[in-house]
């Protein structure tokens, strides 16, 4: 049987029908027929365009066929490997179909004769088609579109083969891909074991340090409790053979309380050593060391001290007091800073700073008294120590430092010129005290006093809101200057200390008496009731007044006073007072125009021996936060008589300070001073009046709490806040001026020397003069 491929070649290509027919159509008509029909070149021509196109469709069949048959199919199994098969191209010379690299024959020729065909006349004309027998398998249809077909069912059946041939992983390449994974999944969890075991090995470490630890702590408590119960065991036999067996009289409730009053005051002598405590007998020179419990509970609470916060009861402070007035202007401002300067270096375990203002030669003139200057601040330096030294009868060692100031007439105030906190320097900024820190911040512009120093402490001295509540449109003042006084105190303090409740709310504030009185008063007044045991009258005058003569210093109260009883008073009833001041001809003129009996003496110190044989003082104060004369005056044995005010809690509780409510109140408590001798001062009340007393009392009031120093963040960003919103405006020379700061008073001057006041330096809230 002859295979496909010879069937095909015998029956010849499947066009060979077709032109056997278009070659008898073409002998049916004559030439001239043709001639008439169509010319014989278009039929040539066309005839060639059929043949190009048939040659061209069989080459793409050719090409798909080869492309999707598989190698050899045997019963529908793919075997073997895919035969190469090179590309076939048509050769141009020849048309037939050639194999790539055969060399191209009569290539020239061609080109010489042109791309025009000669005229087909017979079948030799018609060159057929030599297909390679790399072309494919013999075609089985009768015609091209069942080859086509045919062709279209084998790409089918070679894509469904295709579809499920695959070949499996031989055994040694499974074993790699084990191998591999297995390497890697041990080198992981490897990796996570060392991760895991790293904290457990560390506390297994710290635990045998902790067991290490603990065992020499026990080691070192066994010691200590031999060494603890050989000790008590000596000083209960002690005190057993002070008390006697039981039974015995020596055992009497009596002997047992003077037992633990001996142990309280042994507890509380001020000499023992921080080392080391008295012997059982209560004799302090006999001192026997610490045990090392009692030495543990001491360091535990010196550690807790330390944490807590801040005091100024620890040696080594350094202390920098700041206040708005010096001498020789006698006012409040600038007598008891002074003082509490002098008494808290009188020990020498701190080390204190006392900054004054200083006022150019114009200001001097116009505060100071009686026409007194200084050429330059160590010329008043050596005045203010003299003055000290007569004061309290000894001479501290303290620094005495000056910041340039103005005087402020429509205040009756001395503000600061540029920042005082330059004056000191970073290593002695640990501690400040302010003396009345609204008058110093006011407009402060500069670094904030609690970021200069770690401990800062605001003493109020004056209640400004009743000096604003007096002048023109007082209530609106009032309110502004309520706000002000609060912002700044919160912003420079870490505590403030009230003098008496007399002064509006501050934040953090705490209210105590912490001034005192110079011991030459107390003197005066031992000297007075050693004056009455003798039988002889120890005052020969009768009422006076002492304090600045401007109307919110008691002036209008006490001209009220005296016109609305001037009948109920006695007609020789005078009142000296003594002050100077911006208002003083005002108030001389309303006390001549309403015929009262008010003598003006001028300025005069309050210790002055002409002011020693008054036996009445009035204070009719009530703008006062707490009046000095008033304790001074109770401190020389004199009567005081002063109004129901909240300035005057602390002089209450002194026998000889008589209060009053009201006009009948005075004039009964004025009546009987003047007729009765004041009772000599106790001990008690004398201590109280001490400047020992009063730095007692501010050391322990003045101590800070770790919440003092570290408030909570956000109280501490509202601080803040509130700073650089003050700072900010207080470093607008427009806004400082208009506000009443002064003319050029924002920047420090280059020497204290050198700076002059400008004239004009009142602001839109001042007073007109």
């Amino acid at each position: 049987m002859k295979s496909d491929q010879q069937q095909s070649r015998d029956e010849g290509p499947v066009w060979e029908p077709h032109v056997q027919e278009l070659k008898k159509f073409t002998r049916s008509f004559s030439r001239d027929n043709m001639a008439k029909v169509v010319p014989l070149d278009r039929v040539s021509t066309t005839l060639e365009d059929v043949k190009r196109n048939s040659e061209s469709l069989m080459l793409s069949a050719h090409s798909t066929f080869q492309k999707l048959r598989p190698p050899s199919m045997e019963g529908g199994i793919l075997v073997g490997e895919p035969k190469k098969v090179e590309p076939l191209t048509v050769s141009k010379e020849t048309s037939t179909f050639v194999k790539p690299g055969t060399p191209r024959r009569g290539y020239k020729k061609q080109n010489q004769r042109g791309r025009k065909m000669r005229r087909a006349r017979s079948d030799n004309t018609i060159v057929k088609p030599k297909v390679s027998e790399e072309l494919g398998p013999p075609m089985y249809a009768k015609d091209t579109f069942e080859w086509f077909s045919s062709l279209g069912s084998r790409k089918e059946r070679q894509e469904g083969s295709q579809l499920f041939s695959f070949q499996l992983p031989s055994a040694s390449e499974l074993q790699e891909q084990a191998k591999l994974v297995h390497s890697k999944s041990a080198q992981h969890f490897e990796r996570m074991a060392a991760t895991l075991m790293t904290k457990p090995k560390e506390a297994l470490s710290s635990a045998q340090q902790t067991l290490s630890n603990c065992q020499q702590n026990l080691q070192l408590l066994q010691v200590s409790l031999q060494q603890s119960f050989s000790e008590g065991r000596a000083v209960v036999e002690h005190r057993l053979q002070a008390l006697g067996e039981p039974g015995s009289p020596f055992t009497s409730g009596e002997r047992l309380q003077e037992i633990l009053v001996q142990d309280r005051e042994r507890d509380a002598m001020d000499d023992m050593s921080p080392t080391s405590v008295a012997d059982e007998d209560g004799d302090a020179s006999a001192k026997r060391p610490l045990g090392p419990f009692q030495r543990q509970v001491q360091k535990r609470r010196e550690h807790a001290n330390k944490r807590l916060g801040s005091s100024l009861k620890e040696d080594g402070r350094q202390i920098t007091i700041v206040t708005t007035a010096s001498l020789p202007w006698m006012t409040g401002t600038a007598v008891n800073p002074l003082l509490r300067a002098a008494y808290l270096a009188k020990d020498g375990s701190k080390s204190v700073n006392l900054m004054v203002p200083w006022l150019a030669k114009s200001d001097q003139e116009r505060v100071f008294p009686n026409g007194m200057t200084f050429d330059s601040p160590q010329e008043q330096e050596v005045w203010v120590r003299d003055w000290l030294k007569k004061r309290t009868g000894f001479c501290p060692d303290f620094q005495l430092t000056f910041y340039p100031g103005r005087y402020a007439p429509e205040k009756c105030s001395i503000l600061p010129v540029g920042d005082p906190t330059k004056y000191v320097p970073d290593s002695a900024a640990d501690v400040a005290i302010l003396e009345e820190p609204e008058h110093l911040t006011w407009y402060h512009h500069g670094k904030r006093w609690t970021d200069k120093f770690s401990h800062v402490v605001g003493v109020v001295h004056t209640n400004y809101l009743d000096y604003a509540r007096r002048e023109e449109g007082g209530s609106n003042k009032e309110l502004l200057l309520r706000h002000i006084n609060s912002w700044v105190t919160r912003i420079h303090c870490h505590k403030v200390v009230k003098l008496s409740d007399a002064v509006q709310d501050l934040p953090r504030q705490t209210t105590e008496f912490v001034h005192g009185v110079a011991e030459s008063f107390l003197k005066v007044g031992e000297k007075k009731a050693s004056i009455g045991k003798e039988g002889s009258s120890r005052f020969s005058k009768g009422a006076y007044f002492l304090g600045k003569c401007v109307w919110a210093k008691g002036y209008t109260e006490l001209i009220n006073l005296m016109s609305e009883n001037k009948d109920k008073l006695a007609d020789d009833l005078t009142v000296d007072c003594f002050g100077t001041g911006e208002d003083l001809p005002a108030v001389k003129s309303e006390s001549e125009r309403k015929h009262l009996g008010l003598h003006f003496m001028g300025a005069r110190d309050h210790l002055d021996e002409s002011l020693h044989d008054y036996k009445v003082f009035v204070n009719p104060s009530t703008s006062d936060v707490v009046a000095t004369t008033s304790a001074e005056a109770l401190a020389m044995g004199k009567w005081v008589v002063c109004a129901d005010h909240p300035s005057n809690a602390f002089f209450s509780q002194f026998q000889n300070c008589l209060i009053y409510r009201n006009s009948d109140e005075f004039v009964k408590h004025m009546q009987y001073a003047l007729t009765h001798d004041p009772a000599p001062m106790t001990g008690e009340d004398r201590a109280r009046l001490t400047w020992e007393a009063a730095t007692e009392r501010f050391l322990n009031v003045s101590e800070l709490t770790e919440k003092d120093i570290s408030p909570h963040p956000i109280s501490a960003s509202i601080d803040t806040a509130a700073w650089l919103t003050h700072n900010t405006l207080c470093g607008v020379e427009s806004l400082r001026a208009a506000a009443g700061a002064g003319i050029n008073t924002k920047d420090n001057p280059e020497s204290l020397l050198d700076y002059k006041p400008h004239a004009s330096g009142g602001g839109m809230f001042d007073r007109t003069l």
